[in-house]
C-alpha cells in the first residue's frame, strides 16, 4: 500500500474513530436513561393501581358498614338469625333475597353477597343475581382468619358470577373484594362480601392518569384478570415494548386451594413503548452519519492534501533513486520550500548525485589511467617476450655475415624462420588486443548451436592421438545469434580445455547441447587439473591468465560475446576434477 493511501486513511481513522465512540456513548447514555425513565413510568402505574386498589378497599369497606347498619337487615335477618327465626320463615328468606340489590347503595360496590357462617358458609342472598348459591367456604375461610387476627374486614380478589343485564346470562368477572363480618347477637354470624369488578377500563383510567401511552395487565395465580388490550399480548408497534411484571395489593382466593393459601398478590404486567426509543436513537445514528460524511470528506480532502504533499517529493526522490541505481547520475529532484525533514532530505540527495556524479567520474578517470598502464604493461609484456628472439637472430647474422662463416646460408635459413614466427607471433597479439577492444556489434542469425559445436570440435578432432572428444545432443537447439562470435566462442573454450589438459594421462573432452525452459545449454567439459576458488574469481578478468603463454583475453572475450547476446557463462571447478563451462542462451 503507497504511503498516500496510509496517510489518507489514518486521517478517515482520526475523523471517524471519536465519532464513532461519541456516538455509542450516547446511545449507551440514552438506552440508560430510558430505562430510568421506564422504570419511574412503570412505579408510577404500580403506584397508581396499588392506590387505586387501596382506594376501592376502603369505599367497599365504608358501604358494607352502611349496609350493616341498614335496618332492614337488623329486623329481617340479624336478629331472626340470632332467635333461630330465619330459617323457618321462607317470607322472610324471600324478602331478603328482593331487597340485596336495594342495599346496594354506594357506587363503589358492584357485587353483593350475603353469607352465612353459621352455615358453613350458605349464601343467603346475592346483590346482584337471584337464584341459589353454593357454600362459600372460601369467606368462611378468610372470615375466621380475619376474627383470629381481631380485624372486622379483609381484602381478596376473586371471580364473580354477575348478570348481564342484556343477555340474561351470567358472566364470570373477576372483583375485587372485601369481607366485612356482622356480628348476630353474641357471634359472628353473617359476613357481607361486597366487590368492585376489575376491568380493563378501570387499568386504562389508572394507566393514562399515571404513565401516559403504557399497556398493563394484571394477573392472578397465572391467571388474566383485567387488561388493557385484547389477547396474550399488546398488539406490535414499531420498537416493540419494554416489560416488567411486580406484585400489587390484593389477596387471591381462585382455586381449590385458595382458602389455605399464603395470600399470594396478585401481578401487574406493564409494557411501555420503545418507539420514542428508537426514533430518537435512529435520529441520533442519522445525525451522527451526516456529521461522520461531513467529517470524513473534510478528512479526506486534508488527507488527501497532506499526503500528496508529503508523498510527492518523497515519490520523486524515490524514483531519481532508482534512476541512480541504474546509473543515471544527472537527476535532480525539485527542492521544496521550508526547512522540515522533506525539504532536508531533497537537498541532501541532490548533493549527494552532485558528489557522486563527480566522484564516478574521478573514478573513470582513474580506472582509464589504470587501464591504459595495465594495457601497455601486457602488450610491452608480450610484444617483449618476441624481440628477445629477433634480437638473437639478426645479431647472429651480422657476425655470421662478418666472418664470412661456410654455413651462412644454413643459418640465415634458420634466423630468418624464427624472425617471421615471432612477427607472426606479434601479429597475433594485436589481433587479440584489437579484437578485444573493438568487438563488432553481433548479427543474429537463427542456427542450431549442435551443428555448430560439431563444426568446431571437427577441427579440433585429430590435434592429439591421446584426445578423445565427444558431443551429446538429444536433437537440434535452436538459437539466434551471430554465428562468427558464437564460432570464437566455441573454439576458445574448446582451445582453454585442451591446453588445459596438456601433459595428462586421461584427456577427454565432452560438449553437451540441450535445450530446457526455453533456454538452450551448451556444457564443456574436461578432464583438466582443475582450479581453485581464488582462480575462479578472477577466470573472465582481462589479462588474467593461469598459463605460461596467451595473453589471458580468450576467457574475457568468451564472457563480452555471451553477456552481448542476453546469455551467461559460468565455471564449476575444483583443483584435480577438471572444470565444467556452462553457457545458456535464450531459444530462438
Amino acid at each position: 500500500m503507497r504511503l498516500k493511501t496510509r496517510l489518507t486513511l489514518l486521517f478517515l481513522l482520526v475523523a471517524w474513530a471519536p465519532l464513532s465512540v461519541a456516538g455509542w456513548l450516547m446511545t449507551e447514555r440514552m438506552q440508560d436513561r430510558f430505562a430510568s425513565e421506564f422504570q419511574s413510568r412503570r412505579d408510577a402505574v404500580h403506584t397508581a393501581v396499588g392506590e387505586r386498589f387501596k382506594q376501592l378497599a376502603a369505599q367497599l369497606t365504608v358501604a358494607l358498614e352502611r349496609i350493616a347498619a341498614d335496618p332492614l337487615l337488623q329486623t329481617e335477618l340479624l336478629q331472626p338469625l340470632a332467635h333461630k327465626q330465619f330459617y323457618g320463615d321462607p317470607q322472610r328468606q324471600r324478602a331478603i333475597v328482593r331487597e340485596a340489590r336495594r342495599l346496594i347503595t354506594s357506587p363503589a360496590v358492584d357485587t353483593l353477597r350475603l353469607v352465612d357462617l353459621g352455615r358453613k358458609g350458605h349464601v343467603i342472598a346475592l346483590g346482584h343475581r337471584q337464584g341459589e348459591e353454593p357454600l362459600d367456604t372460601e369467606v368462611v375461610q378468610v372470615a375466621s382468619t380475619a376474627a383470629s387476627q381481631g380485624v372486622d374486614s379483609t381484602l381478596l380478589m376473586r371471580t364473580e358470577r354477575v348478570e348481564n343485564d342484556r343477555t340474561g346470562a351470567a358472566d364470570e368477572l373477576w372483583t375485587l373484594q372485601v369481607v366485612r363480618v356482622v356480628p348476630s347477637g353474641s357471634s359472628a354470624r353473617v359476613a357481607l362480601v361486597g366487590g368492585k369488578i376489575l376491568s380493563g377500563e378501570l387499568l386504562s383510567t389508572l394507566v393514562r392518569a399515571a404513565a401516559g401511552e403504557a399497556q398493563v395487565a394484571l394477573d392472578v395465580r397465572g391467571m388474566r384478570v383485567a387488561a388493557t388490550f385484547d389477547g396474550a399480548s399488546p398488539p406490535l408497534v414499531e420498537g416493540g415494548y419494554s416489560e416488567q411484571s411486580s406484585e400489587v395489593i390484593g389477596r387471591s382466593a381462585e382455586g381449590e386451594d385458595a382458602a389455605t393459601s399464603a395470600e399470594p398478590l396478585a401481578t401487574l404486567t406493564v409494557w411501555i413503548k420503545r418507539d420514542t426509543w428508537v426514533q430518537t436513537r435512529r435520529q441520533l445514528w442519522r445525525n451522527a452519519g451526516f456529521l461522520g460524511a461531513a467529517t470524513g470528506l473534510l478528512a479526506l480532502l486534508l488527507g488527501l492534501w497532506f499526503s500528496t504533499r508529503l508523498s510527492r517529493p518523497l515519490e520523486e526522490l524515490a524514483e531519481a533513486a532508482m534512476a541512480v541505481a541504474t546509473g543515471r547520475r544527472d537527476q535532480v529532484v525539485r527542492e521544496t520550500r521550508g526547512s522540515d525533514e522533506v525539504a532536508q532530505l531533497t537537498r541532501a540527495f541532490n548533493q549527494m548525485t552532485l558528489d557522486l556524479s563527480a566522484g564516478e567520474e574521478r573514478l573513470r578517470q582513474s580506472e582509464r589511467v589504470a587501464a591504459w598502464r595495465e594495457i601497455a604493461r601486457r602488450i610491452a609484456h608480450e610484444i617483449k617476450n618476441p624481440l628477445f628472439p629477433i634480437q638473437m637472430s639478426i645479431e647472429t647474422l651480422q657476425k655470421v655475415w662478418q666472418r664470412q662463416h661456410p654455413d651462412f646460408e644454413e643459418i640465415f635459413d634458420e634466423s630468418t624462420e624464427t624472425i617471421l614466427e615471432e612477427v607472426e607471433r606479434m601479429k597475433r597479439i594485436v589481433t587479440e588486443f584489437s579484437d578485444f577492444a573493438r568487438m563488432p556489434a553481433p548479427k543474429p542469425e537463427r542456427l542450431d548451436m549442435v551443428e555448430l559445436c560439431s563444426s568446431v570440435l571437427g577441427f579440433h578432432r585429430d590435434s592429439s592421438d591421446v584426445l578423445e572428444v565427444e558431443l551429446r545432443s538429444a536433437g537440434p537447439v535452436w538459437v539466434c545469434v551471430d554465428p562468427d562470435q558464437w564460432r570464437q566462442v566455441m573454439t576458445n573454450l574448446v582451445q582453454n580445455a585442451i591446453e588445459a589438459m596438456e601433459g595428462c594421462e586421461v584427456q577427454r573432452l565432452l560438449m553437451v547441447a540441450t535445450a530446457e525452459g526455453g533456454r538452450a545449454r551448451v556444457e564443456v567439459v574436461d578432464t583438466g587439473p582443475g582450479m581453485s576458488q581464488e582462480d575462479l574469481g578472477r577466470l573472465f578478468t582481462p589479462y588474467f591468465t593461469t598459463k605460461s603463454t596467451g595473453t589471458g583475453l580468450g576467457l574475457s572475450i568468451v564472457h563480452r560475446i555471451v553477456e552481448e547476446h542476453g546469455g551467461s557463462v559460468r565455471v564449476e571447478s575444483q583443483q584435480g576434477a577438471g572444470a565444467r563451462f556452462i553457457v545458456e542462451l535464450a531459444l530462438a
